[in-house]
């Protein structure tokens, strides 16, 4: 059966069965979203990944990007941090040609009401060995010149560092193993290391016998700054996985300039295997585009 998406223009919602089982819906017109998200992710085998506004940061809606500062504005909190700095859909148009997915395009725009960034965004899915892929390029325009920054990482503020795209995971993901392409670490050991992928798995609620769950973000060699630091928060009230393009320094984007970061998210049941992960990678490195 593969994918069969369908798409609600009129609640701005977009939402994607695999094999007759829901995985993924995705939203834009959420009036207490700062960001578009997928709000639900789930496996093949119908566990849940993500956590959507959870009570302790109900500015992470799932599975998301956000830039933290753009020209000291907050983009992140935004409005819960007292400026209601905005991410507005322009435009959203599903897509089936080189695997279902969509093309959205957004406008950043400050509490003053000036548009400073513009992002063309777009998303494809593909099935995985043992799971499926989420492609996911963003590419930034800017309308001035823009400086892209995030609350820097130091020992009064050790959980900083972060900005771009994330996933908030859901509560049963408490003690995860994480799995890179330099070893297996626990997610303090793991905490800002520069990774090409980045597994976060954990175990799952209501089962007798043991049962596991996960997520990867894959750097794509194409990027800036490849490989970025990966943060892997375990905390007792959140866990959370993030590609930090900004955690050693902020990102000047000159008027002319153009920013394009593409990323993969592997979605998959049990502990993630090498080899799936070896394939996945493989693929990524000979192809010039996955989003095309």
């Amino acid at each position: 059966m593969g994918f069969q998406t369908k798409y609600t223009e009129e609640k701005a919602f977009w939402e994607v069965n695999l094999n007759g089982s829901k995985v993924l819906e995705y939203v834009y017109g959420e009036n207490d979203d700062i960001n578009p998200s997928f709000r639900l992710v789930k496996t093949t085998g119908g566990n849940t990944i993500t956590l959507y506004r959870p009570w302790d940061h109900p500015w992470h809606p799932g599975m998301f990007f956000s830039w933290k500062y753009i020209n000291g504005m907050n983009f992140w909190e935004a409005r819960y941090h007292g400026q209601d700095n905005k991410i507005v859909t322009d435009s959203f148009a599903p897509v089936e040609e080189d695997g279902p997915g969509f093309n959205q395009t957004l406008s950043y725009i400050t509490h003053e009401g000036q548009k400073v960034l513009e992002e063309s965004r777009e998303v494809r899915l593909e099935e995985g060995p043992g799971g499926y892929l989420i492609h996911w390029q963003g590419t930034f325009t800017p309308r001035a010149d823009v400086t892209l920054d995030r609350t820097e990482y130091t020992e009064q503020s050790p959980w900083g560092g972060y900005a771009g795209l994330s996933c908030r995971l859901n509560r049963n993901f408490l003690g995860p193993v994480i799995k890179t392409d330099l070893g297996e670490y626990t997610a303090e050991e793991a905490y800002s290391k520069s990774f090409k992928w980045c597994d976060y798995s954990g175990k799952l609620d209501g089962f007798i016998e043991e049962q596991w769950a996960g997520v990867s973000i894959i750097d794509h060699p194409t990027n800036l700054r490849h490989p970025s630091p990966k943060l892997t928060y375990d905390y007792k009230d959140m866990q959370l996985l993030s590609a930090s393009f900004l955690f050693d320094e902020p990102f000047e984007l000159k008027m002319g300039d153009t920013l394009t970061l593409n990323y993969t998210f592997y979605v998959h049941d049990g502990k993630v295997e090498e080899k799936n992960m070896n394939q996945i990678w493989g693929k990524i490195c000979n192809s010039e585009k996955l989003v095309k």
